[in-house]
């Protein structure tokens, strides 16, 4: 005869306990609650405080590029006036040297950024100061006529001083 074989299964449920209306189940505990709203402020502060960042960041390329700007525009302008003829003279008896080109130190004031703030509806300029200054590096026994010109640009912004230079190199045109 053959043995069959049988097994049972039970499965017990529980009931829970009624609770009371100050301790339901399900909902968040304070502790839940303070640590989310933990994280939500901590991830809150660093997004602002990396935007000022960015921020900053951007104010300091665009004070460069102005100034980048205002000192290759003295620099363009030292190379093309002419004429420049150190070993010439006018009729009036003075050497054919353009203004930007004369010997020593010039130094003049120079907008390096100018933008208009929205909370005050006024103009913003950033102010700088170029100076120029023009050196004979004629090599002695020759008559090559060379004359060496750094440009620099200092500027303030935010109480912090910033500099920035060029120099060119421009021979007689003759």
């Amino acid at each position: 005869m053959a043995q069959v074989l049988l097994m049972s299964f039970m499965m017990i449920f529980h009931k829970p306990h009624k609770a009371s209306p100050l301790f339901r189940t399900g909902g968040f505990t304070l502790v839940e609650t303070v640590v989310a709203i933990g994280v939500i402020g901590i991830g809150v502060v660093s997004t602002l405080g990396a935007l000022t960042k960015f921020n900053s960041m951007a104010d300091m390329s665009r004070n460069g590029t102005g100034v980048c700007a205002a000192a290759l525009n003295q620099i363009d302008l030292i190379q093309s006036d002419g004429p420049f003829n150190p070993q010439k003279t006018n009729n009036d008896g003075t050497v054919q040297i353009p203004p930007e080109l004369a010997l020593g130190t010039q130094t003049k004031a120079v907008v390096v950024y100018q933008y208009k703030d929205i909370n005050s509806n006024n103009i913003v300029i950033v102010p700088g100061t170029m100076t120029t200054t023009v050196t004979d590096i004629n090599p002695g026994t020759t008559t090559t006529y060379m004359y060496k010109a750094v440009v620099t640009v200092t500027y303030t912004y935010l109480n912090r001083s910033y500099s920035f230079s060029m120099s060119t190199i421009r021979t007689s045109d003759i």
